[in-house]
């Protein structure tokens, strides 16, 4: 009995830690993210190439209420406005 409470009691931590990385890597308000896309597949995008931009400020004002692409550090990050 105590090996199962054991094992459901490491399951839920687990599911608690995933849970929290998952939401720390959502935009929020004020911050810029090097990271962008539906599964953080992106991490820049060049100036010349107006594709990659233009999907990074779509991608940014959907996932953060409004926002957009800025260069920062000589790469392309989504900037979330408060």
């Amino acid at each position: 009995m105590a090996r199962v409470g054991a094992c459901v009691a490491i399951a839920l931590l687990v599911v608690v830690l995933l849970a929290n990385t998952t939401t720390a890597m959502k935009p929020r308000c004020c911050w810029d993210f090097a990271k962008w896309g539906n599964h953080d597949e992106h991490t820049s995008c060049e100036a010349r190439d107006n594709s990659a931009c233009s999907a990074c400020n779509e991608w940014c004002q959907s996932a953060c209420r409004g926002g957009e692409c800025k260069f920062r550090r000589n790469r392309q990050c989504c900037h979330c406005y408060c």
